[in-house]
């Protein structure tokens, strides 16, 4: 269905190149359970890597991935313009929902 995504189109990175150009410029922060990593853009827009390394099982990665979008969503306004890829490390997969979205505004308030 469309439309039922948590952002539109035009607030996420969507081809491999996109987001190889943030990687290939980036700079990044992280903690324990993110890593996030931007490059300037003339738009705020996300994108998400949570792999199987992550947790092999599908649940997990699409509850820590429902996390970050919200967080993202929340956050986006007070954001630098700049493409933002959000990698997930092995510990979210055991993290709360308390502890996902903690550890993720920590990251915004240091990239606002």
């Amino acid at each position: 269905m469309p439309g039922t995504r948590g952002l539109p189109k035009s607030a996420r990175l969507r081809s491999g190149a996109e987001f190889r150009h943030v990687f290939d410029q980036r700079q990044s922060c992280g903690n324990a359970l993110f890593r996030i990593h931007y490059a300037p853009s003339s738009t705020v827009r996300l994108g998400m890597a949570v792999s199987r390394r992550v947790s092999p099982k599908a649940v997990v990665r699409n509850r820590i991935r429902r996390q970050i979008r919200e967080s993202f969503r929340l956050v986006a306004p007070d954001l630098a313009t700049r493409d933002y890829v959000v990698l997930a490390r092995p510990p979210a997969a055991s993290a709360s929902r308390t502890e996902l979205r903690d550890a993720l505004n920590q990251l915004w308030q240091r990239l606002t």
